[in-house]
């Protein structure tokens, strides 16, 4: 899979650790594009991931929501996710509503880390209800092994009471296959971002991607950066079609990337 294109379903935009009060937190103004082409990445979900250290990301999501949004605009490789605030719940809907709607945005984000509430909460129903009337993909971000377990029984309540939402849930590293492999065989509509290493170092991901997951499995690079994991997804012992949906076919799906699966398109055939 060499010449295939790939999407990071997950990137991060990189942690400021110089904010002492929110007017030092700048913009991201990064172009992402000579990066992104020197190691063969055609497209980017960006995210803000790095806000849950920030003693004032409580007070920001709609800011963050407005970065991102200009920065998707700005570059067609790159699209965005929203961000919600469980406290203001009326005035969240009404900004994701607008980012999404309007086109600028491909989705919602959540952090566990970051949430006031449980993921079962009646706070957090109404940003389920709004993303699956727009059809747009819920990320759900995991960075704690602890966080994980504590929200698998709010995730598997949510995703049984909206069977429509398309759920993407980002485990945190070394989390077990068997956790993964059951959201995933009981519900047709949960996703998950792992980055090729993981999958590479677990024969059970790697068959059930196979043989039942295809759709289901979406790429995103791990801490060693783009040019380490890149090298390892393209090594992957998968079947070609099944590595092309992982790569890029997926998210490109998720996330409405036309122009990257066009131009896949033109280089496969």
């Amino acid at each position: 899979m060499a010449d295939a294109p790939i999407i990071d379903a997950l990137y991060g935009i990189p942690k400021n650790t110089a904010v002492t009060q929110l007017s030092e937190c700048l913009p991201f103004m990064q172009d992402l594009r000579g990066p992104m082409r020197a190691v063969g990445i055609s497209g980017v979900v960006l995210v803000q991931r790095h806000c849950g250290y920030c003693p004032y990301h409580w007070s920001c999501a709609d800011r963050r929501t407005r970065e991102v949004s200009v920065l998707a605009r700005q570059n067609s490789a790159v699209r965005g996710l929203a961000s919600y605030d469980s406290l203001r719940i009326g005035e969240s809907l009404r900004w994701i509503h607008e980012a999404i709607a309007g086109g600028g945005l491909s989705g919602c984000y959540l952090q566990a880390e970051c949430l006031v509430s449980g993921l079962d909460t009646a706070r957090m129903y109404p940003l389920y209800g709004l993303c699956a009337m727009l059809r747009a993909p819920l990320v759900l971000d995991f960075s704690s092994r602890e966080n994980w377990l504590r929200h698998l029984p709010e995730i598997e309540t949510m995703a049984a009471d909206f069977p429509e939402l398309e759920i993407v849930l980002t485990p945190p590293q070394d989390t077990e296959a068997p956790n993964i492999l059951r959201l995933a065989l009981r519900f047709p509509r949960i996703s998950f971002i792992l980055c090729p290493e993981e999958m590479d170092a677990n024969a059970a991901l790697r068959e059930f991607v196979e043989l039942q997951g295809r759709e289901r499995v979406l790429f995103c690079s791990s801490l060693n950066g783009w040019p380490e994991s890149v090298q390892v997804a393209r090594k992957l012992e998968v079947m070609p079609a099944a590595a092309e949906a992982y790569l890029y076919g997926n998210a490109a799906r998720l996330f409405s990337f036309p122009a990257v699966v066009d131009a896949a398109s033109e280089r496969l055939a």
